[in-house]
């Protein structure tokens, strides 16, 4: 996927304050490898993997891996602007300092969530594009669902398919993300027709062999 990195930065921001702490890092991920050492764009998305990383060692009581990480979180943000790319880098930063200077004031119940452009990004906020980025973290994340039934998926759709089909898919993979509660019957449903896809062109195959 070559989207531009608004797009990876708000689908990990949705999925952060979604609650998946852990998962959020996958879509930032994505992006940071294909950034050039040191630059800006890359120390910023760090920052933001190591916070999050941060939230969740103290999540899971790793006081030691919390403190560890508080001090290089910082490094990668230190010289950013109090805002960077619609992000508040200030509340991160002060959230981070305090945790610094007492650990045992986390708690699960005032973790911050991350503004963007003024508000609270929220998985149900994210375009399709967005969407296709979350589903896949979302499904490497979540050991029931299959990633590369995701993947396919969504190659179907961008390089594959056309007409009603392909609009099924994406509808069901934006459910995937958007709807918690049905996301099990979503991606049931994605699953299914994958392996429709993957039959049928067996049968193609076949026919000129």
């Amino acid at each position: 996927m070559d989207y531009c990195i608004e797009i990876y930065l708000k689908t990990g921001i949705a999925i952060y304050n979604s609650g998946e702490y852990h998962a959020a890092h996958g879509a930032w991920e994505m992006y940071w490898l294909k950034l050039e050492k040191g630059s800006e764009e890359k120390l910023f998305l760090q920052g933001l993997i190591q916070f999050t990383a941060i939230i969740y060692h103290c999540i899971n009581k790793n006081w030691e891996g919390a403190n560890g990480l508080s001090e290089s979180s910082l490094r990668y943000l230190k010289d950013l602007p109090d805002s960077y790319k619609g992000v508040d880098i200030i509340l991160i930063k002060d959230y981070i300092k305090n945790l610094k200077e007492d650990i045992n004031s986390f708690s699960e119940h005032k973790i911050p969530y991350i503004s963007y452009e003024g508000a609270k990004m929220e998985l149900e906020d994210l375009g399709v594009k967005a969407a296709f980025i979350a589903a896949m973290v979302i499904s490497e994340e979540i050991e029931t669902y299959d990633s590369e039934v995701i993947e396919e998926a969504i190659y179907h759709i961008e390089q594959h398919i056309e007409g009603k089909e392909r609009g099924k898919i994406e509808k069901l993979i934006v459910v995937f993300v958007k709807n918690s509660e049905l996301r099990d019957l979503a991606y049931s449903q994605i699953k299914n027709r994958v392996e429709m896809i993957r039959n049928n062109e067996e049968v193609i195959e076949k026919l000129f062999k």
